[in-house]
């Protein structure tokens, strides 16, 4: 019986047999890439929406400014309406807290009320290309006639009827700043929420801190009357504000195309 033949490997074989290796290895790495490069985990992230890029939306930056003149002009009474009630009418704190109510309620009022229209797609369809910027714009400038009033008038009744007018207008044009903030950033891509929200808290924190701590110094030189006027003109400087967009989009466009199946958007 023959012993058996032992071979051994060939340079040839040996080079084809790495050359088999590799090639399944470059197959095994291509097969993991494709992998990895559909996983949609792995995709790269998309940019984060700052503040800085919010405030460079007109429309954002709009309505910060209208919170800061409505907020400012609701908060301008507690320093000066208590002392010109105390030395024009001899009014105790207990009159002047009543008073202040004619305020406060109206305000809720007209919170249900304008909740309920800017959310109706009719009414801000009839009102394109404005919008909801009609409720803030009309609110301001006639808030801003009753605060000139609440200056102008000469006893109690008309005080209380002034203010109540205030609150109502004053309601009327702060309820659609949240939503159209808020619509806003949902054609932007809608992942700022939270920061748009901490725009509205800071706009309204300028508001109520700042004007109502600069009117009592103005109200010793010029008066009472002359101070509300000073609240009239923030006002009215918000609405010119707010319209400032809507209406060049309406010069631009015309109202028609802002109306149909193909409607350019607005707020």
């Amino acid at each position: 019986m023959s012993p058996p033949m032992i071979t051994s490997a060939t340079p040839d074989s040996k080079i084809g047999d790495m050359e088999s290796g590799v090639q399944a290895c470059n197959t095994a790495a291509n097969s993991i890439k494709a992998t990895v490069d559909v996983n949609p985990t792995d995709a790269p992230l998309e940019r984060r929406t700052t503040m800085w890029d919010l405030l460079k939306e007109w429309p954002i930056l709009a309505c910060c400014i209208a919170t800061i003149t409505v907020a400012g002009a609701s908060g301008s009474f507690e320093p000066t309406l208590p002392i010109h009630m105390a030395e024009e009418y001899g009014s105790t704190p207990a009159i002047i807290g009543v008073v202040f109510i004619a305020l406060v309620i109206p305000s809720m009022i007209t919170g249900i009320l304008a909740g309920r229209f800017t959310d109706d797609e009719r009414v801000l369809n009839y009102l394109a290309p404005y919008g909801r910027f009609a409720f803030m714009i009309v609110g301001s400038l006639l808030a801003a006639i009753a605060v000139a009033c609440v200056g102008a008038t000469r006893n109690i009744a008309g005080l209380v009827v002034s203010l109540a007018a205030v609150g109502f207008l004053c309601g009327t044009a702060s309820v659609p700043i949240m939503s159209t903030m808020g619509v806003h950033v949902y054609r932007m891509g809608g992942n700022a929420y939270a920061k748009v929200y901490a725009l509205f808290n800071i706009a309204y924190s300028i508001g109520v801190i700042i004007i109502p701590t600069a009117l009592p110094p103005v109200m010793n030189f010029v008066g009472f009357a002359a101070t509300m006027g000073v609240v009239s003109a923030i006002l009215v400087l918000g609405a010119i504000i707010l319209a400032i967009q809507p209406t060049l989009m309406l010069h631009k466009y015309g109202r028609s195309a802002f109306i149909g199946d193909n409607a350019r958007p607005f707020l």
